[in-house]
């Protein structure tokens, strides 16, 4: 078996639930974006034997029960990857919102309603959330790899900025001056 971090902590939890989500799996670019399965034409290209990898469920449904002591019998009921999850719980539902997130990186989510759009920039389309048996809702995704991490260097190794929060009087000023 193979999967997807969430397939393992979800196996974990439950004692042998072998399921992810549809963001998690459009993620691993092995899953087709318009029929939410795994891809036969790529599984067939790198040898990945389809009984091998998780049921693609949606991103908020119960996959099953908690069977360790600490959540016993508790209902897992919700799997979102990690950016998605941030667009959710921005609330940005309607296609063309968006949010952007900084941490170590940079990750801009672009809700595009319920069909994927091929980006002509650059930006990766994936699937942003499915709610039961609802249709699945679409993003396109743009990321920089360390953006939060370069404010922090800035600050601690060349001490530009005495503070984090110092950096969106930088950004403002650098616009007045173009």
């Amino acid at each position: 078996m193979c999967g997807t971090i969430d397939s393992w902590l979800l196996w974990n939890l439950t004692g042998g639930t072998h399921t992810t989500d549809v963001t998690n799996a459009s993620r691993t670019q092995l899953m087709n974006l318009k029929t939410l399965a795994w891809d036969d034409e790529l599984l067939a290209l790198f040898r990945i034997p389809r009984s091998m990898l998780p049921r693609i469920a949606s991103s908020s449904e119960t996959y099953g029960v908690a069977s360790c002591t600490a959540l016993k019998n508790i209902p897992i009921a919700g799997i979102l990857g990690d950016q998605q999850a941030a667009l959710v719980g921005q609330t940005c539902f309607n296609s063309g919102e968006a949010k952007n997130t900084y941490g170590t990186g940079c990750f801009m989510l672009l809700n595009t309603g319920d069909q994927p759009i091929e980006s002509k920039a650059g930006l990766l389309t994936t699937v942003a959330y499915q709610f039961g048996k609802q249709k699945p809702v679409y993003a396109l995704e743009g990321s920089i790899a360390i953006a939060g991490a370069l404010v922090q260097w800035l600050r601690d190794n060349l001490r530009l900025i005495e503070n984090s929060s110092a950096i969106e009087a930088l950004a403002r000023n650098s616009k007045r001056q173009r």
